[in-house]
């Protein structure tokens, strides 16, 4: 079987037959955040791409699309995803799910063997925790197979690096100028591995080789393929710099953008203020610019979290500040004055609780601009209800939970663990939920993450009976957290999020109920069409 991709370049926005569309005989999954409708028919406008309730005549005039029994849910969002990352990776070494360091090693050789005029051998997706030895890799590793060039690759969550002695010299990483710095790991005898840690990946990654306009134009192509085939219309690029801000811009002016793209600018751009004076953006609901990406701290499997008390399994580590609370606090400022949303990346107890304590401040405008606490994986009990009190959105991922079960609780503990990927705690507590993968970090498929909110387990469906099941999310909340709730995360859910009339007919059509089946196959369930302003712009078909 082969995927094919219709993107609609000059007429993707609208078309000029005035004939409304009905699909009918269909069974249609839609939730408006208050509750759960199934319809069996929908009618939508080929001139303004949105979804009608027409007159006794438009309903003998409109073309008729027979559903034949098909299952129907609203275009899926990803709350949290890098798009131009995820399509550059694809043209990188993929070292992601291998058993060993050493298996990692033996891609990149291939890889540096195929591409020998690459100036540097650039890869991601390892992840130490997954292999059997369960520690960080070591430069000598990499020299072994490439000597003669540089060697970078990203850690699975992005805050970390493995780099060869080729990449440490370049950067002037050595034992002397490695001295006091915690993130440059280091052997007993104060030498550098190669591996480094969230703001230390600075000093190899701003040697790395730009990639060419062309380069990212490609990318963003192939990314915009491959999220149409798992059903997402609408993705929340987490942090975009100037360059990517003009290319969807130019995109969306062109009628080529595919998706809706919600654009979280860096918040750490020399150039911030000028792109905030210069306004919210909205190109016709395809491209969207009105938030600013924050970043506390770094990541839990490499200990880059950042904790009130010590790592459980590493006493000496209390995980690090990638921008400190007084840094975010400075920009926060700056983008409320010009009404940004804030999205702050946050991930240990500490850091969470700190990004909480500024966004409920009242001068942040929380209930107007919805501020996003991204992640909001680590957090104590008591913090949990400050969402709703505060208006913050906490953007989860259901998929990290299942891809960190096998280390989280070594980490914090099993106090600590009550608060972590607390999903069902926060919707109790009536905070908004949105959700997302954090592509490329996870898979980009978005029934990996409706699976892992209702399951709590991973693709195997291990561990039975689901992990800290409790916290887990009926089917109707998750499908409520990728589509109106993530809608609303981005200021969109007048056009966006729900099979309502007014709104754009963006829709997907599966191949089976994810209410009816058993909710351990929310996974395996195949995208056969996906549509996007009322057009057909992905089609699976079988040879």
């Amino acid at each position: 079987m082969k995927a094919v991709t219709f993107i609609f370049i000059a007429f993707f926005y609208g078309s000029v037959f005035a004939a409304p569309v009905h699909l009918k005989n269909i069974v249609a999954y839609s939730h408006d955040g208050k509750q759960l409708s199934v319809l069996d028919s929908l009618y939508f406008d080929n001139e303004t791409g949105r979804i009608i309730a027409p007159t006794e005549e438009e309903a003998k005039l409109a073309e008729v699309i027979d559903g034949k029994g098909q299952f129907v849910l609203p275009g899926l969002h990803d709350a949290h995803g890098h798009i131009l990352n995820y399509g550059l990776g694809k043209m990188l070494v993929e070292v992601r799910d291998l058993p060993s360091a050493n298996a990692a090693v033996d891609k990149v050789k291939a890889f540096a063997k195929a591409n020998p005029k690459m100036p540097w051998v650039l890869g991601r997706g390892w992840n130490h925790v997954q292999w059997e030895s369960k520690s960080f890799p070591t430069r000598y590793q990499l020299d072994e197979v490439v000597n003669d060039r540089p060697v970078w690759l990203r850690r699975v969550d992005g805050h970390a690096a493995w780099a060869n002695s080729k990449a440490l010299a370049i950067a002037g990483i050595n034992r002397e100028t490695a001295k006091g710095n915690d993130l440059i790991i280091k052997d007993a005898e104060g030498v550098p591995t190669g591996v480094l840690i969230d703001n230390a990946m600075s000093l190899v990654a701003k040697h790395l080789p730009e990639a060419t306009s062309e380069v990212k134009d490609k990318a963003l192509q192939l990314a915009f393929k491959d999220l149409l085939s798992v059903g997402l219309t609408f993705v929340h690029e987490a942090g975009i710099d100037e360059t990517v801000y003009e290319k969807y811009q130019a995109l969306a002016f062109k009628e080529a953008m595919p998706i809706r793209v919600y654009g979280m600018l860096f918040g750490y751009l020399d150039g911030i203020e000028a792109l905030l004076k210069k306004g919210q953006i909205n190109i016709d609901d395809h491209i969207i610019i009105r938030s600013v990406k924050l970043m506390v701290d770094g990541a839990l499997g490499s200990y880059g979290a950042i904790l009130k008390a010590p790592y459980s399994d590493k006493p000496e580590m209390k995980g690090a500040y990638v921008q400190t609370p007084e840094q975010v606090e400075q920009v926060l400022g700056l983008l409320v004055q010009y009404d940004f949303q804030a999205n702050v990346h946050a991930i240990g107890d500490k850091g969470n609780a700190e990004v909480i304590e500024l966004l409920s401040r009242p001068n942040m405008k929380s209930s107007k601009l919805r501020h996003r606490v991204e992640h909001a994986q680590i957090l104590s009990l008591d913090d949990i209800p400050k969402f709703k009190q505060h208006d913050i959105i906490a953007s989860i991922q259901p998929t990290h939970a299942t891809s960190d079960m096998n280390m989280a609780e070594d980490r914090v503990g099993a106090e600590r663990i009550k608060g972590a990927y607390a999903w069902q705690k926060l919707i109790k507590s009536g905070a908004v939920v949105a959700s997302g993968s954090d592509f490329p970090v996870e898979l980009i498929n978005p029934f990996y993450g409706l699976h892992a909110a209702v399951t709590r387990q991973d693709r195997k469906n291990q561990p039975e009976g689901g992990w800290y099941a409790d916290e887990a999310m009926s089917v109707e909340q998750a499908l409520q957290s990728f589509t109106i709730n993530a809608a609303f995360a981005a200021h969109a859910e007048s056009f966006s999020g729900s099979l309502d009339v007014g709104k754009y007919a963006d829709f997907i059509v599966v191949d089976q109920d994810i209410f009816k089946i058993n909710k351990q196959d929310i996974w395996k369930t195949k995208v056969l069409e996906t549509w996007v302003g009322g057009q057909k712009v992905f089609e699976y078909q079988q040879e």
